[in-house]
């Protein structure tokens, strides 16, 4: 598999819905990206504040742009001054579209290619992951 379909972006983005709604999490915004950061599929539950929009999208980008899940480069972030400065560098050179908080999550095929990400606003960061790694195995894909 080579690209990710409408079709199973859409199914990703109500596996997340679905588990949050499971955990009893606030309302999410959930943004699938594909392997070249286009905008695949997008859902906004009513109540989201507008700007988890913009988050959602930034932690999936932010996961394509560094081939990395964003809990990676929150861990990159606590790890001292010189990991700061360099994931603060990414968001000067990027227009702050570098979120370094969980919730950005690689979706990959069997042989490890990357199809897109996932990202995920809403909740607790950790819980925003917790239920896109859920969506993304419950389709069929790898993390």
């Amino acid at each position: 598999m080579t690209e990710l379909s409408l079709q199973q972006a859409n199914q990703i983005i109500a596996a997340v819905l679905h588990a949050a709604r499971d955990r009893n999490m606030p309302p999410l915004a959930v943004a699938v990206l594909d392997s070249g950061a286009c905008l695949k599929a997008f859902q906004r539950e009513d109540g989201v504040s507008f700007l988890r929009v913009q988050i959602a999208q930034a932690k999936a980008w932010g996961a394509l742009a560094m081939a990395c899940n964003t809990a990676q480069l929150a861990e990159r972030y606590t790890q001292g001054i010189q990991q700061q400065g360099f994931i603060d560098a990414l968001n000067a050179m990027t227009g702050g579209r570098i979120i370094p908080l969980p919730g950005g999550v690689l979706v990959r095929d069997a042989n490890n290619a990357i199809l897109g990400a996932v990202g995920a606003a809403g909740g607790v960061s950790e819980d925003d992951e917790a239920c896109v790694h859920a969506a993304i195995t419950a389709a069929g894909f790898a993390l």
